[in-house]
């Protein structure tokens, strides 16, 4: 049975946040795209009309709270080389301007982009309530650059967009009748650089169909045959609560897929282990798996060791463990996994990343490839991997999301930024989404396959070596 370090029995883990990087089309990224030399007021016709609840005096207090909280607490005293005193004076004159909430909101959000940080964010009060509820907003389909291509590379069931015949494999042509190259372009040239150029990419492809909720889009797509899909789709809400996924692979490998890193995922995780524990290969899809709760990767990650294994680094502004609550509980500068008896899973493992593996998916991968318990393949990963000590509820009810802790891998490999390196790059084509096709869950079913023959030929040396015949 593998080494369950089961800390969630550790209250402090449960308090500490590796809140889902997520740039889902929902409100959460829309803010975010305004120059650093010439901030402007952002519009802030994405969220509904809602009471105010702030008044002048008030929006002033929060943005110096705002403002005030990162300089005295983000994890990195050069800001990222940002001059945050100037962004102070810069953005001052702007929030005395702004006219209601949801424009000092979108305000805010444009400040925190500034640090060109995935993990620091301001949400006003309906972005939060949405996260909170673990909801999103979708046009019921994804995209990405494939090939040089704005290529659908998932389409959700039961979405409008999956009733009137999107697929994946199609290529973008135009939204809302302005072609595709177009709309790209406007976005970059207001967006500030995340934390990676993958992350960047991520934030604009997400706002190159986003919009409030029940409002339509207009998309012309291209098949793979050449003929063109002209459809307008409608934005509707849909849950993110993550769930894990499972199926046996014609070779026998089991197939395993969560899409975050929040409970219930810990249970779960654990009975399909349970079920498949015999299993000659496990492959873990973390391909969508934008991160989540510290408390939910550690146990998880203990069900793959027999032993007390070092498992992921972190640092912080003061190099102290972090505190949290007035002191009450620490975060250890070094976290360990695994225990004698606990291992659930003992077999060969695969782990699947790409660009959209974000925060605890990459702390996860990092852990399991550096303890040689894991090969990773497919693209490199978001490179989004701080960590978020608690939100800080303003005013109003705005929450400040805001980096503190800064994570590495066993072996000490700084990932944000970088991100995870797979051990083999596999990157699907257009051609292989049109044909449903999945060369990087191809190649790691090959990869078990192939352990498996080599652990066969080494128990038959040893077992041949030992023969007293």
């Amino acid at each position: 049975m593998n080494p369950a370090v089961h800390q969630p029995r550790r209250k402090p883990f449960a308090l500490l946040f590796l809140l889902l990087c997520v740039f889902a089309v929902d409100a959460r990224s829309q803010e975010k795209l305004n120059t650093p030399a010439t901030p402007q007021i952002p519009s802030a016709a994405s969220e509904p009309a809602t009471k105010q609840r702030l008044t002048p005096k008030d929006r002033k207090e929060v943005f110096e709270k705002v403002w005030r909280e990162i300089h005295d607490r983000y994890y990195d005293a050069s800001y990222n080389g940002v001059d945050w005193n100037e962004v102070h004076q810069r953005y001052e004159p702007l929030v005395e301007a702004t006219k209601n909430d949801l424009e000092f909101y979108a305000l805010m959000s444009q400040m925190t982009s500034e640090l060109h940080d995935a993990h620091t964010r301001f949400n006003s009060p309906q972005q939060w309530k949405n996260f909170r509820r673990q909801q999103g907003v979708t046009v019921g389909f994804s995209v990405d650059d494939l090939d040089g291509k704005t290529a659908v590379t998932n389409v959700i069931p039961g979405t409008d967009a999956a009733r009137q015949g999107i697929e994946p494999g199609m290529v973008v042509l135009r939204v809302d009748d302005t072609p595709v190259a177009e709309r790209i372009a406007e976005i970059e040239k207001k967006r500030q650089p995340s934390s990676s150029e993958r992350a960047t990419r991520w934030i604009i492809y997400n706002r190159l169909l986003a919009g409030p909720p029940d409002t339509p889009v207009k998309v012309a797509l291209q098949r793979g045959d050449g003929s063109v899909l002209v459809v307008s789709v409608r934005r509707q809400i849909y849950s993110e609560a993550p769930e894990v996924t499972t199926h046996v692979l014609p070779s026998g490998n089991v197939y395993i897929r969560f899409d975050g890193f929040q409970h219930p995922i810990t249970k779960e995780f654990r009975q399909a282990l349970q079920k498949f524990h015999e299993a000659p290969g496990l492959i873990v899809d973390l391909r969508r798996n934008g991160g989540g709760d510290l408390a939910v990767l550690l146990p998880i990650a203990g069900y793959f060791y027999g032993k007390k294994t070092l498992f992921a680094k972190d640092s912080t502004r003061t190099g102290k463990p972090l505190s949290s609550y007035v002191g009450l509980f620490k975060l250890p500068l070094q976290l360990y996994v695994g225990r004698p008896g606990e291992q659930i899973y003992s077999g060969p493992v695969v782990i699947l990343v790409n660009a959209h593996s974000a925060s605890s998916s990459e702390v996860f991968a990092a852990g399991m490839q550096d303890t040689l318990r894991a090969k990773v393949i497919g693209s490199q990963s978001c490179g989004c991997v701080l960590g978020i000590a608690k939100p800080r509820v303003m005013k109003g009810g705005g929450v400040l999301e805001m980096s503190e802790v800064l994570w590495f891998s066993p072996k000490g490999r700084k990932l944000e930024g970088t991100g995870i390196i797979p051990d083999k790059i596999v990157v699907p084509s257009v051609v292989d989404l049109q044909r449903r096709r999945d060369p990087v869950l191809a190649e790691a079913d090959k990869s078990l396959m192939r352990t498996a023959v080599l652990e066969s030929k080494e128990a038959a040396n040893r077992g041949g070596r030992s023969d007293p015949r």
